[in-house]
């Protein structure tokens, strides 16, 4: 397939429910994928196998380096996802795949890295503001929560990662102190990501519910056991059909919009918030709404500030691989384009 071609470069974006893979060719300033693949991981035992079943064999030995986005925390190279039992190891694939360099990032830091080379109609605006140079911060739900602080060097912005996703859960009302002693009981610690994530999602519901006598629908009680409980409580909220669905999913957008503003606070993210992950792409209609703003701004004397922070909702599902394929290359910063699902993607600025 790439055999003869020089330059060979590895990416992936390693999740706790997902795993995107790419292998690229760099010719100068560009990297041109050569081969995509989307994996589900509960069908592999573990990260390893993912990659062999990707690579052919006459690849092996003619890749010059490799780039991994994961869901973790990163220490010393490596790492064990924080919702899966995998421990990934850059020098254990280094050496079964002949692999020069290998970096493993955190999954965040990945994103960041890619949404210089997005176009704009990748991302949807839930509030313009009025963006000032500086800082920017990404918060990102799916299987889990993360966090990311973009700090403005005076040149660029650059990524750093974070656990923000972890640190304590905030009830600003009485219902959600109620959802906070509900949870208490089921997890003790309770995080943010207890609340923003998929399972956060389907958490929110079976506090809403919790006490009935009645089950729920049978159409929901179907589609629980598909295992995605979240994408069943969202599209039943959305298109009108359940109550306790729109009213779960109301909270949750309100939750996830207060924590964004917190983290925009943080790090004062001037120049924008961006949200990521797998879930807001799939729930626009409900951050469209209003209350995702309305909670973002909520911040007291800081009302008005938030109220300038432009907020944008990523909408490419592959941008973390994007900036792993970028880191790939050895630095973002030296990657003018990268070509990839016949889409070709340049770097701004």
């Amino acid at each position: 397939m790439a055999k003869g071609r020089t330059q060979l470069m590895l990416a992936g974006d390693i999740g706790g429910t997902k795993t995107y893979l790419g292998l690229f060719v760099r010719e100068g300033d560009r990297l041109e994928a050569v081969k995509e693949g989307a994996f589900v991981n509960s069908d592999f035992k573990d990260q390893m196998e993912i990659i062999e079943d990707f690579l052919d064999r006459e690849v092996i030995g003619n890749i010059a380096s490799a780039s991994f986005g994961i869901a973790s925390p990163v220490f010393g190279n490596r790492c064990r996802l924080t919702n899966l039992h995998w421990v990934i190891d850059s020098d254990r694939i280094g050496k079964r795949f002949k692999i020069g360099h290998v970096e493993l990032i955190n999954d965040l830091v990945s994103t960041a890295w890619g949404m210089g080379y997005l176009h704009e109609d990748e991302f949807r605006v839930l509030q313009k503001g009025r963006p000032v140079v500086g800082n920017s911060a990404l918060i990102a739900a799916g299987t889990g929560l993360g966090e990311c602080i973009l700090f403005w060097d005076g040149k660029a912005h650059i990524p750093s990662a974070s656990e923000g996703g972890h640190s304590d859960f905030a009830p600003r009302s009485v219902l959600e102190m109620e959802l906070l002693q509900y949870l208490i009981k089921a997890y003790g610690h309770v995080s943010y990501e207890r609340v923003l994530s998929g399972q956060g999602l389907r958490n929110i519901y079976d506090f809403l519910t919790a006490g009935r006598n009645a089950p729920a629908p049978e159409r929901l009680r179907k589609g629980f056991l598909s295992g995605d409980a979240a994408s069943v409580i969202a599209r039943e909220a959305q298109r009108g059909n359940d109550k306790d669905c729109a009213l779960a999913l109301e909270l949750f957008a309100s939750i996830y919009g207060a924590e964004a503003g917190n983290l925009a606070l943080k790090c004062m993210a001037s120049a924008g918030l961006y949200v990521g992950g797998g879930i807001a792409p799939k729930i626009l209609k409900a951050l469209e709404s209003g209350e995702f703003i309305r909670s973002f701004r909520d911040k007291g004397r800081f009302e008005e500030y938030l109220g300038r922070v432009p907020v944008k909702v990523i909408l490419f599902d592959r941008t973390a691989l994007l900036g792993a394929a970028a880191r790939a290359a050895g630095s973002g910063k030296r990657i003018k384009e990268i070509r990839m699902s016949g889409r070709t993607l340049s770097r701004k600025g």
